[in-house]
């Protein structure tokens, strides 16, 4: 017992001195992303949660007070936490020294990285508050930590659905031979269109979906892009229109942008992104042709390599597309991808009478000649 006393007046004397020394207390030359935001948390986090009756209260993630009363932690881990965050910030001030005479920027970053990366306030944030849609008060893209922690999340998952889908669907080798993803690619249709949400990659689409210009985001997730120079394109194929000429099919350019400026957090690519200088080709909708199947619509991003001057395209550049010849000629590194199907639906007819696009063909199993 008296052991246990000792302990425990050690235990919160080195907690006091805690908060006077800790280098993640400090925020004169950190960003304000690196602490929780909610100070109900955080003061559970560090201080424990006490009502003011006095009882012990469990995490405020709980909403019914009945089940923070009856909540209990496991026995000492409070006190396991905080000496473990001691430890953790120690060591954190020690690469931050470190940090401080270094001139490389990428070594900067990661020793920014190694700094915050067991940081439970930098941990909390992101496990718990939304990715894809973040909010840099709380996600800061701009800061090391969080790119590491996006890059982990999205190669754990999304990087490998995205290239499991674009060889199963053989997108690659059909339009771009191959893909090393640097950049995580989302995509999603205006709420207008009724589907107010990212859109998996390989996902089948209504043609009312597609009727309008798709948003774009582009997370870069590498350290030291220099965004006042660093330019993008983005291009949207579809490799499966019919060429009944070649008894084939043919690729067309459906969307193409360039010269986009982006950077961590500004990444969102919409109309209100760029002007008619940056358009290569103006958004012409997936309308496929009853009975032909389903057609991939493939959307890549590149890498500029400086500004790229192309004019806008004419139907004809368009109708037989080659993106790899295209990327090869303008020194275009491909960086992301993603990739949605359509089919002929009945709303088909309405899309192509919006665009002024002519009236579509019935294929059949069989081709027909006439005499």
């Amino acid at each position: 017992m008296l052991r246990k006393n000792m302990f425990q007046r050690g235990f919160h004397q080195s907690v006091k001195s805690l908060e006077r020394t800790v280098v993640w207390k400090d925020f004169s030359k950190r960003s304000p992303s690196l602490s929780i935001a909610s100070e109900s948390v955080k003061k559970y986090i560090f201080e424990g949660g006490k009502s003011e009756d006095g009882k012990v209260m469990g995490p405020p993630s709980l909403k019914r007070r009945f089940n923070r009363v009856k909540y209990r932690s496991p026995e000492h881990i409070d006190e396991m936490f905080q000496l473990s965050y001691e430890f953790m910030s120690k060591r954190a001030a020690e690469i931050y020294a470190k940090l401080e005479k270094e001139s490389d920027g990428l070594v900067r970053s990661q020793l920014e990285v190694e700094a915050e990366k067991h940081n439970p306030e930098v941990q909390y944030n992101f496990q718990y508050h939304d990715k894809l849609e973040n909010d840099r008060r709380v996600i800061d893209y701009d800061v090391a930590v969080y790119r590491h922690l996006g890059l982990k999340h999205w190669e754990s998952y999304g990087q490998m659905l995205l290239m499991q889908r674009l060889e199963s669907l053989s997108v690659i080798p059909d339009t771009m031979a191959t893909l090393a993803p640097k950049a995580e690619v989302n995509l999603r249709f205006p709420f207008s269109t009724g589907v107010n949400k990212w859109i998996e990659p390989g996902e089948v689409l209504s043609s009312s979906v597609t009727s309008m210009v798709p948003t774009i985001k582009i997370q870069e997730y590498e350290h030291n892009i220099d965004f006042s120079k660093q330019r993008y394109t983005v291009l949207i194929v579809n490799p499966d229109e019919p060429d009944l000429i070649n008894d084939s099919f043919k690729t067309t350019l459906a969307f193409g942008l360039s010269n986009l400026k982006i950077d961590y957090n500004d990444n969102v690519v919409d109309p209100r992104k760029y002007d008619d200088s940056q358009v290569i080709a103006s958004y012409v909708p997936p309308v496929p042709e009853k009975n032909a199947g389903k057609q991939r619509f493939a959307v890549w991003v590149f890498r500029q390599n400086g500004e790229l001057s192309v004019p806008a395209m004419s139907p004809a550049d368009r109708d037989y597309f080659d993106i790899r010849s295209f990327a090869a000629e303008h020194k275009l590194e491909p960086v992301g991808a993603h990739v949605w199907r359509s089919e002929w639906d009945s709303n088909v007819a309405a899309v192509r009478e919006k665009y002024g696009l002519p009236e579509g063909r019935v294929f059949t199993r069989v081709r027909r000649t006439t005499v």
